[in-house]
C-alpha cells in the first residue's frame, strides 16, 4: 500500500475445483477474504449439515480396510516424497495464497511453504522407521510390542499458519499408516484445499485415506469432535476452544493431540549479547504481526539494561514499515480480520491506559476501511495481573517487564497459566541451564528464538496443550501400542 508498489491482478478462486475429489462439499458458501484489500480470494463451496463428515469418515475406514497403506512404509515413504518435492515446486503460487488469505508478508508465506516441505520430507522417512520392539520373557514366552496406527484422524487447523500446522499433523498421522480427515479454518480455506491437492492426487494413495471438508466449527468442527468413527482429533488453536473438544472427546474416550494458545515469556539477562536479543526480542514478538502461539508477547529486562533495551527497541518500531504484504518492502502486515483488528485495539487500549507506552508505530498513510492493519505496540508498567499481560491477543502488541535478579525473572516468568515457548539471552550458560530448567515452556530458546526443526518436538504445559509435535514423539502420538505375546510352553501353568 505505497506509491511505488502496485498489486497483480487476482481472479477469485472458485474451490475446490472438479478434480480436488477429496474435498467434499455440500449446499453452503464462503468467501475467503483479502485482509489488507477487502477483496474476494476464494470463494469455496462449504458444508452445512453433518453428512459430509459422516460421508468422509467411512470413506476413510473403507480405505484403511481395503488397502495396503497402515501396513506399507514404504509406499507411505514414497507418497510423501513426492508431495514435499510437489510443495517445493509450486512455492510461488501456492505462497501467494496465504499472503492474500490471511495477510502475512510473502517472505513469511514462503517460508511456510518450504518448511511444510521439510516437515513432510521429515515423516517420509520416519515412515520406514517406525520400530517396536521384541524381548524373551522366559524360556518359552516372548513379547512382540508393535506400534499400529489410531484409525482415523480428525485435524482441525488454525488460521495463522494455516499449511504447516495442517501438515505438521497429516505428515505424521500419515507417515504411520492412519488416514486423515483435514477441517480447515475458515478464515483461510483456500491454502488448505490448494496445500492438499497434490497429495491427495498421488497414484499410491488410496482414494479416501485424505479427505478434506469446509465448513463452520459449529457444524463441521463439531461434527468431527463428535463423529463416533474419528479415533483420534488433532486439534491446534485457541486454548478454551482446545478444552471444549477434550471435553467433548472424553464422551468417547478418544484420543486427543492439542496444541494451544500462549503468553510466552523472553527474557533479557544484563550479560547477553544485546544485539542478537533486540533482534530475537523483534521477531519473537512481532512476526506474523504477532499472531502465532510461541510469541514472545512478554519481554522480560534485567534493570540495569531495561533503559537502553527498550529505547533501542523503539527505534526498531519506529522503522517498521507496514503495507501491504506482497510488497517486499513491507515489515509487519494486517491482522487476519476486522474482528481481530479490533480485539487486539481493544487491548491495546486497556494497556495505553493503565501503563506506560514505550512505544508505536504507525498505521499506513493510504490504509483504507477494508484492511486490518494494527499499529505495533510496546508497553511497560503494566500491573501483572493486567489483562494485557496476563491473556492470548495474537497481534502486535508487547508488554515489557522489569526484573532484578534471576530469582525475580523466574517468578515472572512463571506468572502464567500458559507454558507453550520462552526464550532466554545470556552469556552465561550455567544460568540459561538453570532458568531453562526452571520455566514451564514446552520449546524453550536460548539466544535465539523462533528457530524450529522437524527433527525436535514442540508443545505446551499447563493451558498451552497435551501432547507434542514433531519429532519421534510427533509420529508416535498417532499410534497406538500393542503387545503380542507369545508363550511355547507344553501346558499353561
Amino acid at each position: 500500500m505505497t506509491a511505488t508498489f502496485t498489486r497483480g491482478p487476482w481472479t477469485t478462486l472458485q474451490l475446490p475445483t472438479g478434480d480436488q475429489k477429496f474435498c467434499v462439499t455440500g449446499n453452503g458458501s464462503l468467501d475467503s477474504i483479502d485482509p489488507t484489500t477487502g477483496e474476494i480470494v476464494a470463494t469455496l463451496s462449504v458444508s452445512t449439515t453433518n453428512a459430509e463428515v459422516d460421508q468422509v469418515v467411512s470413506a476413510a475406514h473403507a480405505a484403511l480396510a481395503a488397502s495396503p497403506w497402515k501396513n506399507d512404509g514404504a509406499r507411505r515413504a514414497r507418497v510423501l516424497n513426492r508431495y514435499a518435492q510437489a510443495l517445493r515446486d509450486d512455492v510461488d503460487r501456492l505462497a501467494e495464497l496465504p499472503t492474500r488469505e490471511q495477510g502475512k508478508t510473502l517472505g513469511e508465506s514462503r517460508n511456510e511453504v518450504l518448511a511444510s516441505a521439510d516437515m513432510v520430507e521429515y515423516y517420509a522417512g520416519a515412515a520406514r522407521m517406525l520400530y517396536g520392539r521384541s524381548m524373551a520373557l522366559s524360556d518359552t514366552a516372548h513379547a512382540v510390542v508393535l506400534r499400529e496406527p489410531i484409525g482415523v484422524v480428525g485435524v482441525i487447523t488454525p488460521w495463522n499458519w494455516p499449511l504447516l500446522l495442517m501438515i505438521r499433523a497429516i505428515a505424521p498421522a500419515l507417515a504411520a499408516g492412519n488416514a486423515v480427515v483435514v477441517k480447515p479454518a475458515s478464515v483461510t480455506p483456500a491454502i488448505t484445499v490448494e496445500g492438499l491437492a497434490p497429495l491427495a492426487a498421488d497414484p499410491e494413495l488410496p482414494e479416501g485415506v485424505v479427505s478434506c471438508v469446509l465448513g463452520s466449527g459449529g457444524i463441521v468442527g463439531d461434527a468431527v469432535v463428535t463423529n463416533p468413527g474419528v479415533d483420534m482429533i488433532a486439534f491446534t488453536g485457541e486454548s478454551g476452544t482446545g478444552i471444549n473438544v477434550m471435553k467433548r472427546a472424553a464422551d468417547d474416550l478418544r484420543k486427543v493431540s492439542l496444541e494451544l494458545g500462549g503468553k510466552s515469556p523472553n527474557i533479557v539477562f544484563a550479560d547477553a549479547d544485546l544485539d542478537k536479543a533486540l533482534d530475537g526480542a523483534v521477531n519473537a514478538a512481532f512476526t506474523t504481526s504477532g499472531q502465532i502461539c510461541t510469541a514472545g508477547s512478554r519481554l522480560l529486562v534485567e534493570d540495569s539494561v531495561y533503559d537502553e533495551f527498550t529505547a533501542r527497541l523503539g527505534e526498531r518500531i519506529a522503522g517498521f514499515r507496514l503495507g501491504d504484504p506482497l510488497d517486499p518492502a513491507t515489515t509487519l502486515a494486517p491482522v487476519v480480520s476486522k474482528s481481530q483488528q479490533k480485539s487486539v485495539t481493544e487491548y491495546a487500549e486497556i494497556g495505553r491506559s493503565s501503563g506506560t507506552v514505550l512505544a508505536e508505530g504507525t498505521l499506513p498513510a493510504d490504509a483504507d476501511e477494508h484492511s486490518c492493519f494494527v499499529a505495533p505496540i510496546v508497553i511497560g508498567d503494566l500491573p501483572a495481573d493486567s489483562p494485557v499481560v496476563q491473556e492470548e491477543i495474537f497481534g502486535p502488541v508487547l508488554v515489557v517487564q522489569r526484573f532484578a535478579d534471576e530469582a525475580e525473572a523466574i517468578a515472572i516468568a512463571e506468572d502464567s497459566e500458559f507454558g507453550l515457548a520462552a526464550g532466554i539471552w545470556t552469556s552465561d550458560l550455567n544460568r540459561a541451564w538453570r532458568v531453562g530448567r526452571a520455566v514451564s515452556a514446552g520449546s524453550v530458546w536460548i539466544n535465539t528464538y523462533h528457530h524450529f526443526y522437524a527433527e525436535a518436538e514442540v508443545g505446551g504445559f499447563k493451558k498451552s496443550g497435551l501432547g507434542r509435535q514433531q519429532g519421534v514423539t510427533g509420529i508416535e502420538e498417532f499410534t497406538e501400542t500393542k503387545h503380542l505375546n507369545f508363550d511355547s510352553a507344553e501346558s499353561l501353568w
